[in-house]
C-alpha cells in the first residue's frame, strides 16, 4: 500500500512538473522584462487603480492614429464591461503615408483590425511585440504573395513599417500587454487597431482633402469608419468578419 502511494505522489508530481509555465514566469526569465516589470509595474497600478480598474489588468485594447502618432489603451474588468481609456502614449516616428499596407517594401504602416500574435524579449529594439499583419483582409486586397510582413511596437526610433516607442514607454507596453495575455488561455489575442487618424469630423475635412485623387483610399477608408464608430458609441473592440471582397463588417 506504501508503494502504490509513493507511486501516485512521484506521478502526481510529475504532472505538475510537467505544466508549461505561465507567460509571466516564461518572460520573466529575461533580464530585459524583469527590468521592465520593475520599472512600470507601480505606474500601471496607479493608473488602472485611478480608472477604477483591477490590475493586473484583465482585458485590454490598443488603438493606433497614424496622423496624430499616438497609441491609446483602454481595459474592461470583463469582457461585457464599457472599455475605458487608461492612457495615451506618443508613438516616436512612422514610416510611409497615410493609407493602409498593400505590399512588401512599401514603407507603410498597416491600417485595419489586428491582433497581437508575438512577444519577443529578445529584440533588437529593446522589447517588442507583434501586429497580426496581413490579415484577412490584407491578403485579399494586397499583392498576392508580397504582403511584407514583422510588423511590430518596439523600442527605439527606427521604423520601415513599424511603431517605435521610446524604450520606457515599450517597458510600460509590453509589461502590460503580458500580464493581460496572462490572465487568458491561448485562444484569446490582444486586439490592435490601426486607424489613419481619429475619424472625427475635422479630420475627415482634411483626408477628403488631401486623397481626393484616390477614391480607393477613400472608400477604405470609409469602411473602417464603421469599426471606429461602433467603438465610440459602444465603448467595446468591435467584433469583424471579412467578406470575399476584402471588406470588413461588423457583427452586432
Amino acid at each position: 500500500m506504501r508503494c502504490l502511494l509513493f507511486l501516485i505522489s512521484l506521478l502526481f508530481l510529475g504532472a505538475l512538473k510537467a505544466q508549461p509555465q505561465v507567460l509571466t514566469e516564461k518572460q520573466l526569465g529575461n533580464q530585459r522584462v524583469w527590468n521592465a516589470r520593475l520599472s512600470s509595474d507601480d505606474t500601471l497600478r496607479q493608473l488602472f487603480t485611478s480608472k477604477n480598474l483591477s490590475y493586473p489588468p484583465k482585458f485590454i485594447y490598443w488603438r493606433v492614429f497614424k496622423k496624430e502618432k499616438q497609441m491609446e489603451l483602454w481595459a474592461a474588468d470583463s469582457a461585457h464591461h464599457r472599455y475605458k481609456l487608461v492612457k495615451i502614449y506618443n508613438i516616436v516616428a512612422l514610416s510611409g503615408s497615410l493609407g493602409p499596407k498593400r505590399t512588401e517594401g512599401d514603407f507603410q504602416v498597416p491600417e485595419g483590425y489586428y491582433f497581437i500574435n508575438q512577444y519577443n524579449p529578445y529584440s533588437n529594439f529593446h522589447l517588442s511585440y507583434k501586429v497580426s499583419y496581413p490579415n484577412k483582409s490584407d491578403s485579399i486586397l494586397g499583392a498576392k504573395g508580397r504582403y511584407g510582413g514583422q510588423i511590430f511596437v518596439h523600442g527605439d526610433s527606427v521604423t520601415i513599417g513599424c511603431l517605435p516607442m521610446s524604450d520606457n514607454v515599450i517597458k510600460e507596453l509590453y509589461w502590460c500587454n503580458i500580464q493581460a495575455q496572462n490572465n487568458k488561455d491561448t485562444n484569446y489575442h490582444i486586439p490592435i487597431h490601426i486607424y489613419p487618424c481619429r475619424m472625427n469630423t475635422g479630420n475627415w475635412a482634411y483626408l477628403k482633402s488631401y486623397f481626393n485623387f484616390d477614391p480607393t483610399r477613400l472608400e477604405f477608408w470609409r469602411n473602417l469608419q464603421d469599426g471606429y464608430s461602433f467603438f465610440e458609441v459602444m465603448r467595446q473592440p468591435p467584433k469583424l468578419i471579412v467578406d470575399s471582397n476584402g471588406k470588413y463588417l461588423v457583427k452586432y
